[in-house]
């Protein structure tokens, strides 16, 4: 079952030698036998992730971007972590978050919250403490974080609907090539990396996927066909409760830190809402007079925006979201299956922008891609600064469409028409414009790898 009761996919079935060649049409027909269908789901987990915020903040809660957490604060009175000092990021401004309880869901970066409520909570003791120290149930890490290598190819590499994974590679791993945002999306995962915020992918990783490509399809994939590589980070973890440290779960923990802060840390996306009920859970266990202002975890039935909630607008029938920027609005076929898959119900608030016109665009005009070869368009660059927290060319480019994901290149080409619409919007001046430009070819130069011309 996908997604609850009621959505569900057809049975896997096996398929001869012929119809697996039919179905994937760019597989290595040598020494193939006969192939496993099995059907999943897919997601923009970025885009996902941001509709999870918006949607929490409808519902009541205050949301903050580009803020960093610089000293997690304990109430001397009670011991209990009861807020954090923050730095916001892009004004440089210093202030006080206040809170009855404290929940860590940082990810990659949970042993360095749980450092932080056990030096708080030593320092409101009087105690100075070093990493190290004896009391070690605190601070011992619990995150392994496990990195996976991915790399973008050309759609020609897949099929649109049938992806293709290989179990075993020669290192014991598995590869993919899934059809993702306009090209074929092929990788591995689970190996060993560094803890950073901007993880990147090396020469090495790259030549070993395209190497283990080749084996697997019938033309060979070249240096030239990667048109962005980028790695990404999971955050296994080990269980503080268990003798055995040793062993990584891929499921996840709930633990109380020193001062009653609440750690949610491991899981996986197909679980996040059941990660968010225990967590809050446990947070009432801890404060039961909350209580009385807050029901129980209402997130197993809670709709995100853009997903017609009140199905009013398609009945949740998106096909009808697609039709009608087709047919009412003009769009072309593939902008608008890339809005409508998503934004759902709100890309027809992304149609009414072109429509209605903008700061560089005169109203009723068709709709203008940021590069000619994909569907994302200047308009959505409009609305992320709206309506999504967009505040630096990076989070268009990355965190609001996926352009520097799909193609390196083409969100280097993109870059200087981002920076002037969103200056326009936000009044940059000239030298922010500038820092907007600089920091964005620095944070793309991570998004592919730079081969020797010699190479």
């Amino acid at each position: 079952f996908i997604a609850g009761d009621g959505f569900c996919v057809p049975p896997s079935m096996f398929i001869g030698r012929h119809q697996a060649r039919y179905s994937f049409p760019t597989l290595n027909a040598q020494h193939i036998y006969g192939a496993i269908v099995y059907y999943d789901g897919q997601m923009n987990d970025t885009r996902y992730a941001l509709l999870v915020a918006l949607t929490a903040a409808q519902a009541g809660a205050t949301t903050a971007n580009h803020v960093n957490i610089d000293e997690l604060v304990v109430d001397e009175r009670t011991g209990r972590v009861s807020g954090a000092l923050a730095t916001d990021q892009i004004t440089g401004e210093k202030f006080h978050i206040r809170a009855k309880s404290v929940i860590n869901a940082t990810g990659p970066f949970t042993d360095k919250v749980r450092r932080m409520a056990f030096d708080a909570v030593n320092k409101a003791k009087g105690v100075d403490t070093v990493k190290g120290d004896s009391d070690e149930k605190w601070d011992r890490d619990i995150v392994v974080p496990a990195g996976g290598i991915h790399v973008m190819l050309p759609d020609h590499f897949s099929p649109a609907q049938m992806g293709l994974i290989v179990p075993e590679t020669s290192d014991g791993r598995v590869l993919f090539f899934l059809p993702w945002e306009g090209g074929t999306l092929c990788g591995t995962t689970d190996s060993e990396a560094p803890i950073s915020m901007h993880p990147s992918a090396t020469k090495e990783e790259v030549d070993f996927v395209l190497a283990e490509s080749s084996r697997y399809l019938n033309k060979k994939v070249r240096r030239s066909d990667v048109l962005a590589a980028w790695s990404g980070l999971r955050p296994l973890v080990k269980d503080p409760n268990k003798g055995d440290t040793k062993s990584i779960s891929r499921e996840h923990i709930v633990e109380v830190n020193d001062g009653n802060m609440v750690t949610i840390a491991g899981g996986k996306w197909t679980t996040y809402r059941q990660m968010a009920e225990d967590a809050i859970d446990k947070v009432l266990e801890l404060y039961p007079s909350l209580s009385k202002v807050a029901s129980s975890c209402q997130t197993k039935n809670m709709m995100l925006v853009g997903s017609d909630r009140a199905h009013i607008v398609c009945d949740q029938r998106f096909d009808n979201i697609m039709i009608t920027l087709r047919e009412d609005y003009g769009f072309d076929r593939d902008i608008a299956e890339h809005l409508t898959r998503n934004y759902g119900t709100r890309a027809l608030q992304i149609a009414e922008i072109v429509k209605d016109g903008y700061v560089t665009r005169k109203p009723g005009l068709h709709p203008k891609r940021l590069v000619a070869k994909y569907p994302f368009l200047e308009a959505e660059v409009v609305f992320a600064v709206e309506q999504e927290y967009a505040l630096t060319a990076e989070d268009v480019l990355a965190r609001r469409t996926r352009l520097a994901f799909v193609d390196q290149k083409a969100a280097v080409e993109a870059l200087p028409l981002v920076v002037d619409l969103m200056g326009r919007l936000l009044n940059w001046n000239s030298r922010t414009k500038k820092d907007q430009i600089q920091k964005g070819l620095e944070f793309l130069d991570t998004m592919n790898v730079n081969f020797d011309e010699e190479e």
